[in-house]
């Protein structure tokens, strides 16, 4: 019986009958289960693997299972297949995204004649990996490859969220998608209930301040501030002690981090200076260059970002010197009392420049997403790795220009903290809206519409026979849906911890909007990966990655900006050194001479906070007790055993 399901697309410029041919007969000799089918014009190839063979696999790459002697994880072993839990059944011994990587890596494994298809055209680049190499062939043979959708699984998960609205299914996930997913969404789940307390505490200084005070005034907002770092700090460590649970749970804390080549990096070969083996070799100095020359392609997109920018704050009149340069006076036109855009207009027309900048924002990101793909394939990177961070560096780059960049100008140009804070509850809900709509409802609806028309194409094709109703494949369903992009999900939640922390002195009730947000963006993203795109390859983790220090240095930031906000933008700290500032036309200016102290109190209220966090970084340990003894344990228990081995082999 074969289990486990592979889906591969033919490229549409593989044309030649004799490459798909010769696949397909590679992969039979391996003794795969291969179905062909052709779709809209396409060749889809639906693989499976018996049972022996993952087994097989499973303990080659190590992986662990628990065991009926005392529920014990060990190392898989296929001749003790007996001793392991749930080995009556075959078909569930493996979770899905145990079969779905086992069979990717099987798949990885198959031989083909490379000098066959190179006679018919194809080139590669690659080192021998059957999927990989025919992804990124010249021209490309696969244009996908991606484990199957398997309804029963989709559904249990669905209906186990239904059940409880409150707690996400998160082992269900990482059964189905693999531990790379599931770590995004206890991400989400740790940052929406560790938000609890610092909300609350906002919503009281939001309605339970002194009579005649304004939210602005209110002397307790610097101690929210502090808060507000110490919550940031708290939150950062709780997470990396919860993500080594996790990693120890889900038997991924010994993963060791494979440097994956890249197929695509190209470079002279020359002996390897470690090994004396021959390597590809790309000098960095070129690399450099290339560096350079992704910073001017880039330029253009990020004017726009600013040429945009600049547009919001002349509609929303947050530019009001006529003699400056980037002051638009036929913009700024219906931002004047009265107009439709005016912060007096009782129908929240103010809102619509605040939107609309989010909705140019979403375009610009698109077409920025390209951009950089562009330049970093540009850069030959060596590895996977080095690939992904140079991408994520960029992408979060320009989605923190982007999107903050007018509050920065707002905030600490105009220092206006009621312009800030209307600016970013109008980000808040244009960015949420934008990404329920265009992410979850208009996929989805697009996805049934597709399936309808394809059953009435097929019907109107019937019509003289008994068959009129056509039920698609799982392959045909799977092949229509978008490819999900989990680096989109981490920028957009990353973005919410900016809205969060950079600016929480001047919206104390942004992180009650933020726990409603995340609560539903954590059941879309669900929804998404479910019903409206293509199920991800598996992909074995032990952590979030690169983005734990993205989000280290955004904490960082934010402790720099809510000083700088207290002490210069907003009259805050007027309300506990009133000594310090003087009363002119009804705004508070700091009085000749004190201007050195408020410099010294916000440097000394930054650095302490800063201090904070370097020292929870080093006085608490990444890992709890019970995580650290158990490794422990398992490590003398692994030298216990290899011990007893080497004494029965002397």
């Amino acid at each position: 019986m074969a289990v486990g399901e592979f889906l591969v697309c033919f490229s549409e410029k593989c044309h030649k009958e004799d490459i798909k041919q010769h696949i397909i007969d590679c992969l039979s000799a391996a003794k795969f289960r291969v179905t062909r089918e052709e779709f809209e014009g396409k060749t889809l190839l639906t693989i499976g693997a018996q049972f022996d063979v993952l087994a097989q696999k499973a303990e080659e790459t190590d992986l662990e299972k628990a065991t009926t002697a005392e529920n014990k994880i060990r190392q898989f072993i296929f001749e003790r297949l007996g001793e392991y839990v749930g080995n009556e059944n075959q078909e569930t011994f493996f979770t899905p995204a145990e079969r779905a990587y086992l069979l990717e890596i099987c798949l990885e494994s198959v031989q083909y004649n490379r000098e066959h298809l190179k006679s018919l055209g194809v080139t590669f680049r690659g080192e021998g990996s059957f999927i990989t190499d025919l992804l990124h062939s010249k021209p490309p043979i696969f244009e996908s490859a991606l484990p199957l959708h398997q309804p029963h699984e989709q559904e249990k998960i669905w209906n186990k969220m239904k059940q409880n609205v409150i707690v996400c299914p998160l082992q269900e996930i990482r059964d189905y998608y693999g531990e790379s997913v599931a770590f995004y969404f206890g991400w989400m789940t740790c940052f929406t209930w560790t938000l609890v307390p610092i909300a609350f505490a906002g919503v009281l200084l939001y309605f339970f301040k002194p009579p005649g005070v304004t939210v602005d005034d209110n002397p307790l907002l610097p101690l929210y501030e502090v808060l507000m770092a110490f919550w940031a700090i708290s939150f950062l460590t709780v997470w990396k002690r919860k993500e080594s649970e996790y990693s120890f749970l889900w038997r991924t804390h010994g993963l060791e981090h494979l440097e994956l080549l890249r197929p695509e990096f190209s470079g002279e070969i020359r002996p390897s200076p470690i090994t004396g083996k021959p390597e590809k070799y790309f000098p960095r100095w070129k690399r450099w260059l290339r560096y350079g020359l992704s910073f001017v392609l880039t330029l253009p997109v990020l004017l726009l970002a600013v040429g945009a920018m600049l547009c919001s704050l002349n509609f929303n009149g947050y530019i009001k010197d006529k003699e400056s340069p980037v002051y638009i006076a036929s913009f700024a036109y219906f931002a004047e009392p009265g107009h439709i855009l005016a912060a007096d207009n009782k129908y929240y027309g103010y809102l619509i420049p605040t939107i609309g900048h989010s909705v140019v924002i979403n375009i610009l990101n698109k077409l920025y997403r390209s951009v950089a793909h562009f330049c970093t394939d540009l850069e030959n990177h060596r590895t996977e790795r080095d690939w992904d961070n140079s991408l994520i560096i960029k992408r979060v780059l320009f989605e923190i220009f982007d999107c903050f960049l007018p509050l920065f100008y707002i905030a600490f140009y105009q220092l206006n903290v009621v312009a800030l804070r209307r600016e970013l509850v109008g980000l808040f809900w244009g960015d949420e809206i934008r990404r329920l709509v265009t992410e979850s409802i208009l996929p989805y609806l697009t996805e049934k519409g597709h399936v309808w028309k394809i059953q009435r194409e097929y019907a109107k094709s019937k019509k003289d026979s008994k068959e009129k109703t056509f039920i698609p494949s799982q392959a045909q369903r799977d092949i229509v849906l978008e490819e999900y992009e989990q680096f989109d999900d981490y920028l957009e939640m990353v973005v919410q911890f900016g809205y969060v922390t950079l600016f929480a002195s001047a919206f104390p009730l942004a992180a009650v909007v933020s726990i409603v947000f995340l609560f539903i963006e954590g059941r879309a993203d669900l929804l998404k990966l479910l019903y409206v795109c293509q199920r991800p390859r598996v992909r074995r983790a032990s952590n979030i990655g690169v983005w734990y220090n993205v989000l280290y240095q955004m904490m960082v930031l934010s402790m720099l900006t809510n000083s700088l906000i207290v002490g210069f933008s907003s009259e805050q700290l007027a309300v506990w050194c009133p000594w310090m500032y003087e009363t002119i036309d009804n705004d508070q200016f700091i009085v000749s001479g004190y201007g050195r102290y408020v410099v010294a109190i916000v440097f000394c209220i930054e650095h302490f906070l800063i201090l904070c966090a370097v020292i929870a970084r080093c006085l608490v340990s990444e890992k709890p007790k019970w995580v650290r003894t158990a490794v422990a344990r398992e490590n003398y228990e692994k030298a216990q055993e290899a011990k007893k081995r080497k004494e029965k082999t002397e």
